[in-house]
């Protein structure tokens, strides 16, 4: 019986551990690499740190939010022109596949999407 408990306890241990270690990750990373955020939160988080390491002023937190929000626009539309020519580059991919190999591709594209789609959640 005390075997048991002992085995219980430290696999509850390493669970719980996984899970802290895991959760932990997550926001690391949403706090280091804004490319994950949604275009506000994006914006916010570079706002707080050129404010906290420039010391800006509250004009020039207004002027430069204004800058930050042109270079969001361009990241956005740069993002966009990209995503034309790796579409134009799929299609010539399956010009080279044959039909259940498209079909897998298509499937492979879709999975990615959804899991684009969840991460900027």
């Amino acid at each position: 019986m005390n075997r048991w408990k002992l085995i219980t306890g430290l696999a509850l241990i390493f669970v719980l551990g996984a899970l802290a270690g895991s959760v932990g990750t997550g926001f690391y990373f949403r706090r280091q690499y804004p490319r994950l955020l949604s275009h506000e939160a994006r914006k916010a988080f570079f706002m707080r740190k050129l404010s906290k390491e420039l010391s800006l002023t509250p004009d020039q937190n207004g002027k430069i939010g204004q800058i930050v929000e042109q270079i969001e626009g361009l990241r956005r539309e740069y993002a966009r022109q990209k995503q034309a020519e790796i579409d134009r580059l799929i299609s010539q991919m399956k010009t080279e596949l044959n039909d259940d190999q498209q079909k897998k591709l298509d499937l492979l594209r879709e999975r990615f999407k959804r899991r684009k789609a969840r991460e900027k959640r």
